[in-house]
């Protein structure tokens, strides 16, 4: 059970349709020795950057882990710009990001132990999954441009 010691695995990443555009998160959370999914997580979250959605999928994860108890977990994403900002390797410039990530930090203290790791695209393809369906939530509609005659 989440609330319980063991270390979740949580694959956790962020999708959007056009940057800016609908956008969505994907959480993929399994136990140890557990080949399947505890708990799925498809969620839309607005109009919005591809970036934004990689760093709003942690700090879902991070809130699911506060809600459900689960105190340890490694969270696995595929963005290495996402991962070296929150990791300190890169610097983190764009004031909404800066904000972004004073979430994550809060949210961070508010468990026990939570690590990150960068895992290639192909093993995140549930958590890819979960994400590009949220962002396929909301209809897209395409103004096309008509050329005025002369």
């Amino acid at each position: 059970m989440p609330g319980t010691q063991k270390e979740l695995c949580i694959f956790v990443d962020g999708s959007s349709r056009g940057n800016p555009g609908p956008a969505g998160v994907g959480i993929a959370v399994f136990e140890p020795d557990n080949a399947d999914a505890t708990a799925e997580i498809s969620k839309y979250i607005g109009r919005t950057t591809n970036n934004v959605a990689e760093y709003e999928a942690v700090i879902h994860a991070l809130r699911w882990m506060i809600h459900t108890g689960a105190k340890r977990a490694v969270l696995k994403l595929d963005s290495e710009l996402v991962y070296k900002q929150i990791n300190g390797t890169y610097r983190v410039k764009s004031p909404h990001i800066t904000f972004l990530m004073k979430r994550i930090k809060s949210l961070r203290a508010r468990v026990d132990d939570v690590s990150f790791v960068l895992v290639p695209r192909d093993e995140n393809k549930l958590a890819n999954r979960l994400a590009q369906r949220a962002s396929k939530k909301v209809k897209v509609k395409h103004k096309t441009f008509k050329q005025l005659a002369l």
